[in-house]
């Protein structure tokens, strides 16, 4: 796979169409399925996947060697594009969702604190640093194993496994703030 990688690579960087439907191919299944378990929806899904690889094509400097690098790399830029895509549509529902005032007292009650409990929790994981909040998503959004986690991010298992671990204790202490 290394060597067929590599040529669709170098074809890739010439700008020949036919690699780059080759790389289209080769990494468009993996993408889609991390891009539909997050957003739940196929047309999103395939809109994300179709935008990350072309940013990649489209900019060369992105095109990596290494077939691992080049999966972790699109990996990260599907699933940052899928969360924009869900801030995107959360905005959209929520003014959906405020202009519905046919709702009972109590539902209405149980609503608003179940936002507030969410907006807790996404202004907390929005504080968190970059690496703990990213194994935290890997491994409650995207529901990758520990292996799994390990080879996106380029670190050892135990490595994943602290990181998980402290970045579930710091959430824990931010929601409790």
């Amino acid at each position: 796979m290394e060597s067929g990688y590599t040529e669709i690579i170098r074809e890739c960087k010439g700008g020949r169409q036919g690699a780059q439907m080759a790389f289209y191919d080769l990494f468009a299944p993996t993408l889609f399925a991390s891009a539909y378990r997050l957003l739940n929806n196929e047309w999103e899904a395939e809109e994300v996947v179709q935008e990350v690889l072309l940013r990649v094509l489209t900019n060369n400097s992105l095109l990596k060697d290494e077939s691992d690098d080049m999966q972790r790399l699109l990996k990260r830029m599907t699933i940052n594009m899928s969360i924009d895509h869900l801030r995107q549509r959360r905005i959209v529902w929520e003014e959906w969702n405020d202009s519905l005032m046919t709702q009972t007292e109590e539902s209405m009650e149980t609503d608003i604190i179940r936002q507030e409990h969410l907006s807790q929790l996404h202004t907390a994981i929005a504080m968190m640093p970059e690496k703990d909040r990213t194994v935290l998503l890997l491994s409650v959004v995207e529901e990758l194993s520990t292996e799994e986690m390990s080879k996106v991010l380029g670190i050892k298992p135990s490595s994943v496994r602290s990181q998980l671990s402290r970045a579930k204790q710091k959430l824990i202490k931010l929601m409790q703030r």
